[in-house]
């Protein structure tokens, strides 16, 4: 019988096709390889990781101390801040968040990269008219017209994950409709990725920088921030926090207008808090500002423990009432909190005391409960003070030619490789409060704010959180009222209580019914009682905030001042006699 003739393929193809096939694929996977290589080599963040290498390899043997080295360092710092902020502008989403978060870091990174990736604030590149109806025909089947009377198409502003369009509602309301991007979440994994492998480039070729455990705290943090609806939440939570404060505003949530993708909120027309010559057009006073900015913030860090953690300008506007005069502090952007541990709340309080009276050994007990290896609790005063611990100095004076000299011996052995480990062993509450109290010293101080000022405020702040009412207290005292709401409804005089309370009783005043299903999530508010001070609970906690706070006073200016006018009065040496 005739052999049968096999089919050709791929897989029983001839020996000298079979051979040129193969060299086919591995010229082509070698071809591949190189132009992947020489993609990675000239992208941003290689080219200024080798900027850098290259520089500090140039000065190795002449020391990085000399004025043309400084020089240099600044056109590398400039030309790598460009890179990045194009590199942000290309991809967007979470780069710009990234971006953002470089932006914001006014005491820590050069101010070639803050003032570079500012714009990426409020400024950032933003989706088409396409894109933004896409976005309302996958969340609620329609277009943005047929839900809004007037909808802008090109944004006001637009950010690291969404772009606010201008609008009006059907009803007539002005409205600030926050659109996210499309594919922003779709991409998260893939960008993470990126940026996983970036750092981890980063720890080969500079070993002193180990980078993994910021960007795991990085794509932690910014989960939370896709769901819109947990943004609203938060923002009204805040807002009944702070319901004793008239001039604190959160925009009111349109509830019927908002999803997970997109957040429909009241139009504030404002100034941007760190705008300081629109600020005085406008008639405030940038010192309201600035001390309006400390007193929010430490409220929510020592004594509500809930933190809003992205206070960069342009999240904070500055309005005026034309015709009452009066001014308000108003808080956007509430897509990233953070609920302190209250442990590490009341521990923290007692670190800024400790530090406010020099005392070494509350300081040393509230730094070993928060969980700061002993080795590093010489720094916390350098961290938050500016001063060594053992310092007879007025608190926000600067230290002497001495002190100087002495801390920069003491760090001269300090390697990068310990500075990341200082910063990786902390809790994850201390390095987002980190985060805080960087981003509204920066504000602060382009407002003119002195240290002096935020040590006081901090201090007094701190105070009242080591006796104000706790988060469970809080929760006791709503299950407590909503039994007293029960008995007092249900009793004989019922319908007349009804009536009498309305049917709105159960309800916070800034709060919707999506809120208050996640009730764990508000707060009260402090007992409005006359014989209670500093926002306590009870008369017993109360005086003892009262005499904590007489004794910061005194330490603060009392004690302090009239030591100094004394001992300037009698000719003696000021820092011997107060050490």
């Amino acid at each position: 019988m005739p052999s049968s003739i096999p089919p050709q393929g791929l897989l029983n193809t001839p020996g000298s096709l079979k051979t040129k096939i193969k060299q086919g694929l591995w010229i082509g996977l070698g071809l591949g390889t190189v132009v992947s290589a020489v993609g990675i080599a000239w992208s941003p963040s290689c080219l200024c990781m080798a900027d850098y290498k290259i520089l500090h390899l140039r000065y190795a043997s002449e020391g990085y101390t000399s004025d043309t080295y400084k020089a240099e360092r600044k056109v590398v710092h400039q030309r790598c801040a460009d890179r990045l902020l194009g590199l942000c502008r290309l991809n967007t989403g979470i780069y710009c968040k990234a971006g953002q978060h470089v932006a914001s870091l006014t005491y820590i990174v050069p101010p070639e990269y803050t003032n570079t990736l500012s714009v990426l604030q409020d400024r950032a590149p933003f989706k088409s008219m396409k894109e933004v109806e896409q976005v309302f025909l996958e969340e609620f089947g329609l277009h943005p017209l047929d839900l809004f009377r007037e909808f802008e198409r090109v944004p006001m502003a637009a950010a690291s994950l969404a772009q606010v369009h201008r609008a009006v509602t059907r009803d007539g309301r002005l409205a600030a409709v926050k659109v996210q991007y499309n594919n922003v979440s779709r991409l998260f994994k893939s960008d993470m990725w990126t940026m996983q492998t970036l750092s981890d480039m980063v720890g080969f070729l500079f070993p002193e920088f180990e980078l993994g455990w910021i960007v795991t705290e990085f794509k932690d943090n910014l989960t939370s921030e896709f769901d819109f609806t947990n943004e609203a939440r938060n923002g009204e939570a805040t807002k009944e926090r702070f319901k004793n404060r008239s001039d604190f505003y959160v925009p009111e949530i349109y509830w019927d207008l908002s999803s997970k993708k997109i957040l429909t909120m009241e139009f504030i027309d404002g100034v941007k808090v760190n705008d300081v010559e629109a600020l005085k057009k406008l008639g405030v006073s940038p010192k309201w500002v600035r001390t309006t900015l400390l007193e929010v913030f430490a409220e929510m860090m020592y004594q509500h423990g809930v933190v809003h953690c992205d206070p960069h300008a342009g999240n904070i506007l500055i309005t005026k009432d034309q015709f009452t005069g009066k001014c308000q502090f108003v808080l956007l952007d509430h897509g990233l909190y953070r609920t302190l541990d209250e442990t590490f709340r009341f521990n923290y309080c007692q670190l800024w005391r400790a530090l406010i009276l020099n005392d070494q050994n509350l300081l040393n007990r509230a730094s070993g409960n928060i969980g700061i290896p002993e080795n590093y609790v010489g720094f916390i005063p350098l961290i938050f003070i500016q001063r060594p611990a053992n310092s007879s100095q007025k608190i926000g004076e600067g230290m002497t030619t001495e002190q100087r000299q002495e801390v920069r011996s003491s760090l001269k052995n300090v390697t990068m490789a310990e500075v990341f480990e200082f910063l990786e062993v902390l809790p994850r509450d201390m390095l987002l409060v980190f985060r805080t109290i960087n981003l509204t010293r920066g504000i602060h101080q382009q407002l003119g704010g002195e240290n002096v000022e935020r040590f006081h405020i901090n201090a007094l702040f701190a105070t009242k959180g080591v006796w104000s009412e706790t988060r469970q207290e809080e929760h006791d005292r709503r299950v407590r009222r909503e039994k007293r709401r029960r008995d007092r409804l249900n009793g004989r005089f019922g319908a007349i209580a009804s009536w009498w309370y309305g049917s709105q009783d159960d309800k916070d005043e800034n709060s919707s019914a999506a809120t208050r299903a996640h009730g764990m999530q508000l707060g009260l508010g402090p007992r409005n009682r006359w014989y209670l001070f500093g926002d306590t609970p009870t008369f017993h906690r109360s005086l003892g905030y009262l005499w904590d706070t007489l004794s910061m006073r005194w330490r603060l200016w009392i004690g302090e001042g009239l030591l100094k006018i004394w001992l300037w009065w009698t000719g003696k040496d000021v820092a011997k006699a107060m050490s």
